[in-house]
């Protein structure tokens, strides 16, 4: 008869994607000793390698608040990112600015392993084609495409060590459309995202890493709402023009990320899933 340690019984006890974390802890540490976390400088044991470790930038509010409180309540340890201050959360924080590379490289090195990563954060511009400046593009382009490429970059690493990862990137239904002409640089940038996902599907895959997106419709979400009080018609064509008739909830769209992050969405990868309640059909 084989006796098994206290802790190792508990890993068997777990699901499989947990079990890796889990082993990963012991392989790095088998002491067990305590670590303080980077992000608040709290003492935590062991308890942490029970957790998948998820990173969701944009979490102050909206679609990204939704998301790490739903990974949050299906057992993830959560770090939320954003430049916006966060209060009120069951997740750890993180004030981090994603259009600065480099930061955000320094922050994946300093805050450890990630088995999730969804790139969230997102601004939008609403100004004409011909009124946007060359920054605001730029701006633009740092937050909604590049940052998700090197966080991307940055987490892969130890998620290949670990043969286990899953990327979601939040993209846009102005992804599918173009857009309206208040929001041409954002819809490009949304688009280029569906490309990168792609792209790194066919490049992770291999090592147990999948890469996903997901395209929001109309959803009441902060951003949503400010472009709606500029335009209520706007809003009531919208609406009217959705076979559901209504906006979607930040947790609808959260829902879908969490399937996709889980062992059930094994053998989905590149796929580009659209959440607007039948507004755009592709």
């Amino acid at each position: 008869m084989v006796c098994l340690p206290d802790f190792e019984i508990m890993i068997l006890g777990l699901p499989n994607r947990f079990q890796r974390s889990c082993r990963l802890g012991l392989d790095l540490d088998r002491r067990l000793v305590e670590r303080t976390s980077a992000i608040s400088k709290k003492v935590v044991g062991v308890g942490v390698w029970f957790m998948m470790r998820a990173l969701v930038t944009g979490s102050a509010q909206g679609i990204g608040r939704a998301i790490a409180d739903t990974l949050v309540s299906r057992g993830y340890g959560v770090v939320g990112a954003d430049v916006q201050f966060q209060e009120g959360t069951e997740f750890e924080v993180l004030a981090l600015d994603v259009s600065d590379s480099e930061a955000c490289r320094q922050a994946v090195a300093e805050l450890g392993h990630f088995d999730v990563l969804v790139n969230n954060a997102g601004v939008l511009v609403e100004k004409s084609p011909e009124s946007i400046s060359d920054e605001e593009f730029d701006l633009t382009m740092a937050i909604n495409l590049r940052a998700p490429f090197v966080l991307s970059v940055a987490v892969s690493d130890g998620m290949k060590e670990r043969g286990w990862g899953r990327i979601v990137n939040i993209s846009s239904v102005g992804a599918r459309t173009g857009g309206i002409s208040q929001s041409s640089v954002y819809a490009a940038s949304k688009a280029g995202l569906l490309a990168l996902t792609k792209n790194f599907a066919r490049n992770l895959g291999p090592f147990g890493i999948t890469t996903n997106a997901v395209l929001p419709g109309a959803i009441a979400s902060p951003m949503a709402t400010k472009q709606f009080e500029k335009d209520e018609a706007l809003k009531r064509q919208v609406v009217a023009a959705n076979p559901t008739g209504r906006l979607g909830s930040p947790e609808e769209v959260a829902s879908v990320v969490a399937f996709l992050v889980s062992d059930e969405a094994a053998y989905l990868n590149g796929g580009c899933i659209d959440v607007n309640g039948g507004w755009v059909m592709t």
